[in-house]
């Protein structure tokens, strides 16, 4: 991958308590938000974005005076490509960044590339499971191998990039680590992502909730590496917390952490609700439930398997609970009946 400077530099801001944050777009979801802070010997960032965005991500050090080279420490909430996969290249750009991340991330990820093709076939299988109709199937099936092949193709451009995903420094659930100039702890927040954690850092309140929170909503990606029973455990564990920021991944922070989170919990509560409501009128499937739940317009802007995925989890969930049953046919489609 060359690294050139783009035509429009999302800015280094600074957002209070010495953190700065970078916008960075990137081509498939909303943008990240990197989180930054300036220390004595270089940068200490939390996440680092999608590969693509690795030329914005220079750009954008360079209007506070630095480069890529400053990076000394890069802690990682969890797997996600629009978080992490920037690392597979940026070792070669900053060779004296630490990597920090979920102890169990490293050994469970191994192979990146590999790794994003098993949650490839994940998506394609859960839009199997949503539509019944095979001409509409194959159109977004195709639409997403082809997004998937996009981020395929710029590992395979750069020649300095390492498919292995590297951590440096395992992380535990309440570890303290002196990280740069700041003394982090670190929760273990499992539901949108298997090896998910939150840093905080407690002088300030301080709270970077990666994807667990994005703007009053949640994205549990069931099939794939998400857990609806992990993230109502983490959503209580956090309301103990003494929260004063939450900065999530994508999106504005949080104005008010508590409210937002107890927001979340009952929103999944009427989402469950809703989908025991509308199989009492008749059988459906996934699609029409997720449309019902959720509205059409997740089609667009890459979050269609986000909310399908959120949806599955609620029915699995009612299938443990002998609500539901699931009539499967032949070809993957499933169609959900009321039990009784």
């Amino acid at each position: 991958m060359i690294v050139t400077t783009p035509k429009k530099i999302p800015p280094m801001e600074e957002i209070g308590d010495e953190i700065y944050k970078i916008i960075l777009p990137q081509p498939f979801y909303a943008p990240n938000n990197i989180y930054l802070f300036v220390d004595n010997d270089g940068l200490t960032l939390i996440d680092s974005g999608y590969i693509e965005s690795v030329p914005m991500l220079q750009a954008s050090l360079k209007t506070r005076g630095f480069s890529l080279r400053d990076i000394k420490n890069i802690i990682y909430t969890h797997n996600h490509l629009d978080h992490i996969s920037s690392s597979l290249v940026l070792k070669s750009y900053a060779p004296k960044a630490v990597y920090y991340g979920y102890r169990a991330m490293q050994d469970g990820v191994g192979n990146y590339l590999d790794s994003m093709r098993l949650f490839e076939q994940a998506t394609e299988d859960l839009f199997t499971v949503a539509f019944g109709d095979p001409e509409q199937l194959n159109k977004i099936i195709s639409e997403s191998r082809s997004g998937w092949e996009n981020f395929y193709s710029k590992f395979d451009k750069t020649k300095k990039g390492d498919p292995i995903l590297r951590i440096d420094k395992a992380i535990d659930h309440n570890d303290s680590l002196e990280i740069g100039d700041r003394l982090f702890r670190f929760i273990y927040t499992p539901g949108h992502n298997l090896y998910h954690i939150t840093p905080v850092i407690q002088e300030s309140g301080a709270y970077f909730s990666g994807d667990l929170i994005i703007a009053n909503l949640t994205a549990i990606y069931s099939e794939m590496d998400g857990s609806l029973g992990d993230y109502h455990f983490t959503l209580s564990k956090l309301l103990e917390e003494p929260i004063k920021r939450l900065l999530p991944a994508h999106g504005h922070e949080i104005e008010d952490p508590m409210r937002t989170i107890t927001l979340v919990k009952k929103t999944l509560s009427i989402l469950e609700k809703g989908v025991i409501r509308r199989l009492k009128e008749s059988p459906s499937d996934l699609l029409n439930l997720m449309e019902a739940a959720i509205g059409k317009k997740v089609h667009n802007g890459g979050h269609l398997p986000t909310a399908l995925g959120l949806i599955y989890s609620i029915i699995k969930k009612l299938v443990l609970e002998g609500l539901i049953e699931i009539e499967k046919r032949d070809n993957g489609y499933e169609v959900f009946h009321l039990k009784g």
